[in-house]
């Protein structure tokens, strides 16, 4: 089944348990979410062709959210992000919000505020 991308959000996080509990929370409010557990893993398939948008953990192995971000952009990727971290700082909200995000959300996240950023991102997109 070929997913919209309208209403596919993915999510890019290292946590096996975030990355369940945001992908069942997005489904529960009507999204088609995927799920990766690396920028690696999330660049190397062409699902994110399709995001609507997507939830990118800032501190991870590897690859951190920002440089994923910066490369999904340079390939010509614009996907409204929402930058979401347990290490949470001014400097990283500061970042996110230079480099265009939607927000920065603190984990663990706050559904009502998640959803909201969510909800916000699709309709800028309509």
């Amino acid at each position: 089944m070929m997913v919209g991308a309208s209403k596919l959000v993915c999510i890019v996080d290292d946590e096996a348990p975030v990355r369940r509990a945001l992908a069942r929370l997005m489904q529960t409010h009507g999204y088609d979410a995927l799920a990766f557990s690396s920028g690696r893993e999330c660049l190397d398939g062409h699902e994110i062709d399709r995001a609507g948008i997507v939830i990118i953990d800032v501190s991870m192995p590897g690859m951190d959210g920002f440089e994923l971000h910066t490369l999904l952009r340079a390939s010509g990727r614009n996907i409204p992000t929402i930058f979401i971290s347990a290490h949470a700082n001014r400097q990283y909200a500061s970042r996110a919000k230079s480099v265009g995000a939607i927000t920065f959300i603190d984990k663990p996240c706050n559904e009502a505020d998640l959803l909201s950023a969510v909800e916000s991102a699709f309709k800028g997109r309509d």
